[in-house]
């Protein structure tokens, strides 16, 4: 029960809780599109990504809501009008599972999608991308804008559960609770309440588990396992070549020719521009790969995709390192990825014969 209190008479008036259901509220039409338009509604900074998401392989499955915290992670969120059923807490860990998978492009990628056909104006990747940015900000790591316009962030690769309810009855809390003490999984209960007065309806939303007691004990659980999920990110290849001075403004890289596929449209030449890259530099950019073919500035990523897609029409949208793709003639021709996982500095280089195009000059 909430109470009202009339100043100009010092009445004191109870106003009971209502269920969602008896005030006509309905779950996806209502409640649904109130969290979509107000995630604070379910007691979270949230940035909504999209409704009713079903672009899972192999079933007709929706999820309610997919979010993002401001950690960078997914959040799953699964509503229920009154009572959350017993497959509430289940349907909730499908959904987590289906979304390990999706990286930070698709997540944009699906943001746009949802929210131009929402707002009937279609959003251009940078502005999605700029979005994702500001909503991000404040974290260790500069978040910076691929070519293509999407913001460049890890995503984290456990989504978290916010399961929230009219009510939750022991067959939803009491494995809820277990998963959060024996597993260590991030599931939050938000309880969502509902009163009529003087002609409006009045929300509020408590959360429920974990139980206000335990969220201190939570909270720095969490941000310790933050921390040293933080710790151990490493942080983006290009930087660490970059600061090492394996890489260095000018210095071209070559593709691998054993990584060459078959079927290509051209072969592997080392006179052959389409195969060099130029170094840019540009520190604070993921862009630092201008491809000599065109003169186009790349990441390292977007650059594989966009050579393996004239040779083969491989799919710029497949997933894949590119930086396994390149190789650096001043260290013996090892891969980028190879020169990252390892401890060699930009004073390793070794010598080469001065006219070949893979002379490297210190």
């Amino acid at each position: 029960m909430i109470f009202s209190i009339d100043d100009e008479n010092d009445v004191l008036e109870g106003i009971e809780e209502q269920a969602l259901s008896e005030l006509g509220i309905l779950e996806r039409q209502d409640l649904q599109e109130w969290a979509i338009e107000q995630p604070r509604i379910l007691g979270d900074d949230l940035l909504v990504i999209t409704s009713e998401y079903a672009n899972f392989e192999d079933t007709l499955d929706r999820l309610d809501i997919l979010a993002l915290d401001r950690t960078g992670t997914l959040v799953v969120i699964e509503l229920k009008r009154d009572r959350a059923d017993r497959t509430t807490d289940l349907q909730a860990i499908k959904y987590a599972s289906y979304c390990a998978t999706l990286t930070a492009e698709n997540i944009q990628k699906d943001y746009r999608e949802f929210w131009s056909e929402r707002n009937e104006e279609e959003l251009t990747p940078e502005e999605v991308g700029q979005t994702f940015v500001d909503f991000l900000e404040g974290g260790e790591e500069k978040i910076v804008l691929t070519s293509d316009g999407w913001a460049e962030f890890e995503l984290d690769q456990k989504p978290r559960l916010l399961l929230a309810a009219g009510r939750f009855g022991t067959e939803i809390t009491a494995p809820v609770m277990w998963l959060i003490e024996e597993y260590g999984m991030d599931i939050t209960c938000t309880r969502i309440e509902a009163y009529e007065h003087q002609g409006r309806v009045l929300l509020n939303s408590q959360q429920v588990i974990p139980v206000a007691e335990a969220e201190e004990y939570m909270t720095k659980r969490r941000e310790k396992q933050e921390k040293q999920r933080k710790t151990s990110r490493r942080p983006a290849a290009i930087n660490v070549l970059l600061e090492r001075e394996v890489l260095k403004p000018g210095e071209k890289v070559y593709f691998d020719p054993e990584r060459v596929p078959e079927g290509a449209d051209l072969e592997w030449s080392e006179d052959d521009d389409f195969w060099w890259a130029t170094v840019t530099g540009d520190t604070g950019r993921s862009d630092n790969a201008r491809w000599d073919h065109d003169e186009n500035v790349y990441s390292f990523t977007g650059l594989t995709k966009e050579l393996l897609h004239e040779l083969v029409g491989r799919d710029r949208d497949d997933a894949l390192n590119g930086y396994k793709f390149w190789c650096h003639p001043g260290f013996e021709g090892r891969s980028l990825s190879d020169l990252r996982n390892s401890d060699v500095r930009g004073g390793d280089r070794e010598s080469k014969t001065v006219g070949s195009k893979l002379t490297i000059e210190d």
